[in-house]
């Protein structure tokens, strides 16, 4: 086989993992999986590019990769959609879009229980679409908590930029709170709530997960359900 051959015969295998792959792909992620040169593979893609056969998305993460026809463009009513969205095309969304976004993730997720309490839909059914929601709800969360620790760090009731070590507001002085289910601090940028009963904060992502595995507050131990939670105000 000449060198040629095997150049075609490799962007026929790139081109064939784009289009069978349901995420756009870096070329690392390529290189990686499949056993193919990194090097060859990130400059068959640029040339592929170039050529206008592939599109490309840069993120905090990296260039990824994908087929154009293969995915929906970027856009507002994206993100209301039912649909699983593409992991990588979280990047482009803001940090109030996908907080939103978690929120319609939930009121899915009692959708499709109540659908299974009604018998409407078959168990196996079920359990897929409560798995495939809750693992974007994991997958949201963590992007969002490594998009907050890179921004600078506000006070929770002054609004006032603190360096993440303190303990307490060197401008307000209050002491930083801290989430009742992971312990740990909290900050401006985040949603949080706080428990009906004895007003202890939690970011609002972690207690509601808390709450349906064990329906109780994490600190005082009364019963606790989702509507109870208030929303802080500043």
């Amino acid at each position: 086989m000449t060198s040629e051959t095997r150049e075609q015969s490799l962007t026929s295998k790139i081109l064939k993992v784009l289009r069978i792959t349901s995420e756009p792909l870096s070329a690392h992620a390529i290189s990686e999986t499949y056993g193919f040169s990194y090097s060859q593979v990130k400059r068959i893609l640029k040339e592929l590019e170039e050529d206008g056969l592939l599109n490309s998305l840069k993120t905090n993460r990296g260039k990824f990769y994908f087929i154009p026809d293969r995915y929906l463009k970027r856009s507002k009513n994206l993100i209301d959609s039912e649909e699983k969205i593409p992991t990588v095309w979280y990047e482009d969304f803001s940090i109030k879009e996908l907080q939103n976004r978690i929120e319609l993730l939930a009121k899915y997720i009692k959708k499709t229980q109540k659908e299974y309490q009604k018998k409407e839909i078959l168990a196996i059914e079920y359990f897929q679409k409560i798995q495939e929601k809750n693992e974007e709800i994991a997958i949201i969360n963590q992007i969002l908590e490594d998009r907050i620790e890179k921004q600078s760090l506000e006070c929770l009731y002054c609004n006032k930029t603190i360096e993440k070590e303190n303990t307490s507001c060197p401008h307000c002085k209050m002491e930083v709170p801290v989430c009742s289910v992971c312990k740990r601090f909290i900050y401006s940028e985040q949603s949080v709530v706080k428990c009906s009963h004895c007003n202890q904060l939690a970011h609002e992502s972690h207690i509601i997960e808390w709450i349906k595995s064990f329906g109780f507050c994490p600190k005082c131990k009364k019963p606790l359900v989702e509507p109870d939670l208030i929303k802080f105000q500043r």
